[in-house]
């Protein structure tokens, strides 16, 4: 008979840093989409927010900064730039580019852009 103790241990610890490696990487996929549906969430109410407003220039950029600062943490607003446009006076352009820095080291950055527009409610 061979001696073999001590062996669990170690199958123990390599099986519990296998269930956290995929328990992180699973968070971090979700957090990637939570960030990515919080940036859609505030171009969408900043559109609005702009399509409503005799201003659409000063109260797009207050209104997708009020949506992101509810939704996300300081860390994931940083990777959220914001852009708004009235290029004609009836519609509001609101673009927002999204950066996702993963936690695992060696992972891509993930980047996308989110938009939306919206006629301007002018009245006559």
């Amino acid at each position: 008979m061979s001696d073999e103790s001590g062996f669990t241990g170690v199958t123990t610890v390599v099986a519990a840093a296998l269930a956290l490696v995929v328990f992180v990487t699973m968070v971090d996929l979700i957090v990637a989409g939570y960030t990515r549906g919080a940036a859609r969430t505030a171009v969408a109410e900043a559109a609005r927010a702009a399509a409503r407003s005799d201003d659409p220039a000063a109260a797009c950029p207050v209104r997708a900064a009020a949506v992101l600062d509810g939704l996300l943490g300081a860390a994931a607003r940083r990777g959220i730039t914001v852009r708004c446009a009235a290029s004609d006076p009836v519609t509001v352009r609101v673009d927002a580019e999204v950066v996702v820095v993963p936690w695992w080291p060696g992972l891509p950055v993930w980047t996308t852009t989110v938009g939306a527009v919206a006629r301007r409610e002018v009245l006559p």
